[in-house]
């Protein structure tokens, strides 16, 4: 994989992780588990995500060893085929803590 790949896949992600960003500011968490619109933006960023991660080079999730790259993948794929058995807790977790720290890595790595 290409350099210039590697570097829109993490454009993308890091694009998706600042609008879940700025979903769940607006709306902190009550509104995150009450308003499915909310809800929804956020699972539908968290897909682009773990889409984007799948296509990473292995050189890039080399260097940043301590990311679940798999968890992110198989996040993806629940979102995608079994929306119905998401825990909204969980996914507020890695919403507010996980995808912030991810951004933060991926924001470390300075050739890219």
């Amino acid at each position: 994989m290409s350099d210039e790949a590697d570097a829109n896949l993490i454009a993308e992600i890091l694009d998706a992780a600042g609008r879940v960003k700025s979903y769940i500011a607006t709306e902190g968490r009550e509104g995150f588990m009450r308003q499915t619109q909310v809800y929804d933006a956020v699972c539908m960023n968290l897909l682009r995500t773990g889409e984007c991660a799948r296509f990473l080079s292995d050189g890039i999730k080399t260097r940043l060893p301590d990311i679940p790259w798999l968890d992110i993948v198989n996040l993806r794929n629940r979102v995608a085929h079994s929306y119905e058995t998401l825990k909204p807790d969980v996914l507020w977790l890695i919403a507010s803590i996980s995808l912030p720290e991810l951004d933060q890595a991926l924001r470390s790595l300075d050739d890219v």
